[in-house]
């Protein structure tokens, strides 16, 4: 016994040294994570801001630009109106004095302000009129200017000359239609680009919210992109770990940032909780083995002691013996040492170290072997062993070793649940589920409140007292169960019994659980293989 323990030991120590250096490894479950260049999270941000205040900047000096274009626009246009009205007003005059021979002073004064007004704003009449435009509109008012010059010259002078007068009322007639078409049509040019120029800026805000669309819809779509969706990875990541699932975490970025801090966090806690499970995994196994040792070596009294009396028997008596009584006597001998030999093969069967092996298994078999296991135990307590086997199942794929490590664990917290003369139904049948099996343990003993049947999976939970319990036969059988593409579940009733219910896929049915895929690296684990 001595020496079993030591070997586990031994098996403990090597599968921590095992983790350790895959833990000292370097990570190739992220290839080349580190020598990816780096665009942070903060960088974006940073980016993003630029933007958006390059933008304001765009719409605030635009607007500030259009603004300060449409006032001169305005201010060009009332000096437009102001010339149309003197050349309307000269106009008006010189009607008046070939009609009552008064206002011509007015008419060349109203000229003359028209004149100083083109003078003076010559540069923007050439950027809306053309130049050979701008030249017309000078000739005409230069001409009617000094037509009106002449008729002051005869007006003072007091000639009467009709024809002259006839002619020149004619030309003046013919510049001033001119001036006031021309005007006119600056006047327009310059309404229409300033109407040109309101409806651009009307159309401003309609951009702008195009814009801010385009900009919220890209911000979201980054959000979801740089944000929502590597949160939501890492918190599938965690539900995976929870459950069992302690694959690496691939990368989620192109670049390097704050997740792959992340990312790279979670791994190294992934090879942490390997190591620790490795660990709690032999712990509870030593506990087992214990505890199985116990029986054991209650169990071996008998044996060994039909074995010394039968020996000493025959030291006194073999004179005395006839032939036939000594072989009955080696025959005695022969069995009870057989009877031994397989109380402990079945111990070192069960606490034997070695690869994991997937094989098809035969649900049944490995059930009764179980209860052989646990036979002393079962003597102990005085507890009743029911089995309702089906017949013609199809087998399962997995572990021999650590199927048998879950049904031991059941069968173990079940004798310690059940009172003397309790009794302890184990069940194999088809479950409701088209190719899954189930087996389930029932025993009629303390139950589990209702309160706690949450938490009978956490590592380290226990309702035993201290001392007697690891909390981790459950926990372990859990994860055992779950990398078999199975499902462990629970009821009780307090006071009365408790059901655990293992389902497992049949050989000729694949398991339909993710977990699955990764059952070959867990079963290594789980037997720090």
């Amino acid at each position: 016994m001595t020496n079993l323990h030591e070997s586990d030991s031994k098996s403990i120590n090597n599968s921590k040294k095992t983790v350790r250096q895959k833990k000292s490894a370097p990570n190739t479950d992220c290839p080349g994570v580190l020598s990816r260049p780096r665009f942070s999270l903060r960088t974006h941000i940073l980016l993003m801001f630029i933007l958006l205040s390059s933008l304001s900047i765009s719409l605030v000096v635009g607007s500030a630009i259009a603004i300060n274009h449409i006032q001169k626009k305005f201010s060009f246009f009332q000096i437009s109106e102001k010339y149309l009205f003197d050349i309307v007003q000269a106009r008006r005059w010189e009607k008046n004095y070939f009609l009552y021979g008064t206002n011509l002073e007015d008419a060349a004064q109203s000229a003359n302000n028209a004149k100083i007004i083109l003078s003076d704003n010559l540069e923007k009449v050439t950027i809306i009129l053309s130049p050979e435009e701008t030249a017309t509109v000078m000739q005409h008012l230069d001409k009617y200017r000094e037509l009106l010059q002449e008729l002051t010259v005869l007006e003072k002078n007091r000639i009467k000359n009709t024809e002259k007068k006839h002619e020149i009322e004619t030309s003046l007639r013919e510049h001033g239609a001119e001036m006031v078409k021309l005007a006119a049509a600056l006047v327009h040019n310059e309404q229409n680009s300033i109407n040109a120029m309101l409806k651009l800026i009307q159309r401003i805000p309609v951009y702008i919210l195009a814009v801010v669309l385009l900009l919220t819809t890209f911000l979201v779509c980054f959000f979801v992109k740089r944000l929502i969706k590597p949160l939501k990875l890492l918190v599938e990541s965690t539900q995976k770990i929870a459950k069992g699932d302690f694959s690496p975490i691939p990368p989620m970025c192109k670049y390097r940032g704050e997740f792959t801090t992340v990312e790279l966090a979670i791994n190294q806690m992934i090879q942490e909780l390997q190591l620790r499970e490795v660990a709690m995994v032999e712990s509870h196994k030593l506990r087992a083995i214990g505890t199985l040792t116990a029986g054991v070596a209650h169990e071996l009294n008998n044996p060994l002691n039909n074995i010394m009396l039968t020996a000493h028997a025959m030291l006194e008596d073999h004179k005395d013996l006839s032939e036939d009584e000594l072989l009955e006597m080696i025959n005695d001998l022969i069995n009870e040492a057989d009877r031994s030999r397989k109380i402990i093969r079945n111990l070192l069967d069960f606490a034997r170290e070695g690869e994991s092996i997937s094989e098809p298994v035969d649900l049944g078999v490995l059930i009764n072997e179980t209860i052989k296991l646990a036979q002393n135990q079962i003597k102990v307590t005085g507890a009743k062993i029911e089995t309702q086997i089906q017949t013609h199942l199809p087998q399962i794929r997995g572990d021999k070793q650590q199927l048998k490590q879950v049904f031991l664990n059941l069968i173990l917290n079940a004798l310690d649940a059940v009172k003397k003369d309790g009794t302890i139904k184990i069940s194999l049948k088809q479950a409701d589920n088209p190719g899954f099996l189930s087996v389930q343990v029932e025993d009629n003993g303390c139950g589990i409140p209702a309160y706690i049947l949450p938490n009978i999976f956490d590592p380290f939970f226990t309702t035993k007292g201290p001392g007697k319990g690891t909390g981790l036969g459950l926990s372990v059988s859990h994860g055992i169960v779950t990398i078999h593409g199975g499902q462990i579940s629970i009821e009780s009733e307090e006071g009365k019994y408790s059901r655990f219910t293992v389902i497992l896929p049949a050989l000729h049915v694949p398991a339909d659980l993710k977990s699955h895929n990764h059952s070959s690296r867990w079963m290594d684990m789980l037997t720090g293989g």
